[in-house]
């Protein structure tokens, strides 16, 4: 069964937070991936990835969560309710094997 993969991109001192706050949200599997702050402003989209500003401005290593989904009715159910209640961080859906 295929899954969908989100991956949220926050500063690294949200890290803890935004991971007990995906847990508390119903997500069971959540990787931590270190990104150079070079490559996430090379593969960024400005508007889109940039939803904190210090991503941008402090210049620093930023933290990509990505946690993972069902490719059911109810996985994608629960990847609805899950980015209605995490602030307005765009979740960059997609499916893995």
């Amino acid at each position: 069964m295929k899954r969908m993969q989100a991956t949220i991109k926050i500063p690294q001192r949200l890290t803890q937070e935004m991971t007990e706050k995906l847990k508390g949200l119903g997500v069971r599997e959540i990787r931590t991936n270190m990104v150079a702050y070079e490559n996430f402003r090379r593969a960024s989209r400005m508007d889109y990835d940039f939803v904190y500003r210090e991503m941008e401005t402090d210049k620093k290593d930023v933290v990509y969560l990505d946690f993972f989904f069902d490719d059911t009715p109810e996985g994608r159910d629960a990847s609805y309710e899950l980015e209605l209640n995490l602030y307005q961080i765009p979740l960059n859906l997609r499916y893995v094997d």
